[in-house]
């Protein structure tokens, strides 16, 4: 068992639903790994708007990530003994290509937030039973998007995973 991190980049956060960060499992049915993430963290950063506003974020789940037009990350061991993860990342959408967020498993808006342009959120998931679980399918995952009406600046932030 493995714990990784990856960074969440959304730049600029727009008035659509932009991916910051995308986590799915790949492999062949020898290797793929069912993923568990058990933190969230993000925040805005860069110039603020003028008037006082709010950033949503969401995570919400796909089924497929043909559409999605983004940097592909190698997530961060964080023991640096352990293997280079078998999950997928991809981070700053271009708004261009987005994935199709679907409802798949009953899991479209898995979590959403509102914070302030100012704010910062940590979410953490109790114990293992409170995990958010990508299942050992290929090119299944979950999404962590943000939008906003008057926030243009950049979404900023990292989700840790383990891979069982």
């Amino acid at each position: 068992m493995a714990n990784y991190a990856a960074p969440l980049i959304n730049f600029p956060i727009s008035g659509t639903l932009r991916t910051a960060g995308a986590l799915w499992a790949q492999g062949t049915a020898a290797t793929l790994r069912r993923i568990q993430v058990y933190e969230l963290e993000f925040g805005q950063t860069g110039a603020l708007s003028s008037t006082d506003c709010q950033v949503q974020w969401d995570v919400s789940r796909f089924g497929a990530t043909s559409g999605l037009t983004a940097s592909a990350v190698v997530p961060a061991s964080l023991d640096i003994a352990d293997v280079s993860p078998m999950a997928q990342f991809a981070n700053a959408s271009t708004g261009t290509g987005e994935n199709t967020y679907t409802s798949a498993g009953f899991g479209l808006a898995l979590k959403q937030w509102s914070i302030n342009q100012r704010g910062s959120y940590r979410w953490r998931a109790l114990d293992d039973g409170d995990n958010i679980i990508i299942p050992a399918t290929t090119v299944t995952g979950i999404g962590v998007r943000a939008l906003s009406s008057n926030f243009t600046s950049t979404g900023f932030g990292n989700i840790s995973f383990v891979e069982r």
